[in-house]
């Protein structure tokens, strides 16, 4: 099953020109801006190489599930209580992601809304990645730092100071 993201092309560039702080910092705004422009190609919401997953309801055949950043994606909107009348934390002022997931949430997930009638995000922010040794930090490697160490060591405030001085939002 595929998701017409080719005819979101003109309608998205649209959207991100008339809403310039919908995708910060600039730098990531450009990315996703010339991403959309070279075109979008239609796009597969779900997936018949494996069985878990959510099952696609009208799929007779029973082999389709759901491509999992479409059921990811659409449990914001759960969460805020749709499909109800009354969505009081729908839409969210601000989306904050990392860098890697950017194009989920500033290309398909607005041409997926969009296409519903849904209102957007008002803005989303790609933070940077948290670095050790020169290497994103990550579970799977084993470099991370335990907050609760800083917290020990350092103190509560100390380390809120560190990382609001020493930190810049958006960069590694």
């Amino acid at each position: 099953y595929f998701f017409k993201l080719s005819e979101w092309t003109e309608p998205l560039l649209d959207f991100y020109e008339k809403n310039p702080d919908f995708i910060q910092p600039p730098g990531k705004r450009n990315e996703v801006v010339n991403f959309v422009k070279q075109g979008l190609q239609d796009l597969s919401i779900s997936r018949t190489t494996f069985d878990w997953g959510v099952p696609v309801p009208s799929d007779e055949t029973g082999k389709h599930v759901m491509y999992v950043w479409i059921d990811a994606l659409t449990n914001y909107l759960t969460a805020a209580g749709y499909p109800g009348e009354d969505m009081p934390y729908w839409p969210p002022s601000m989306h904050v992601m990392g860098k890697d997931i950017l194009r989920f949430h500033t290309v398909y997930w607005p041409a997926l809304l969009m296409a519903a009638g849904i209102e957007t995000p008002k803005s989303v922010f790609a933070h940077g990645w948290w670095m050790r040794d020169g290497q994103k930090m990550s579970k799977s490697i084993g470099n991370v730092i335990n907050p609760r160490d800083l917290l020990e060591t350092y103190g509560i405030d100390q380390t809120r100071y560190f990382l609001a001085s020493s930190v810049s939002f958006g960069d590694d």
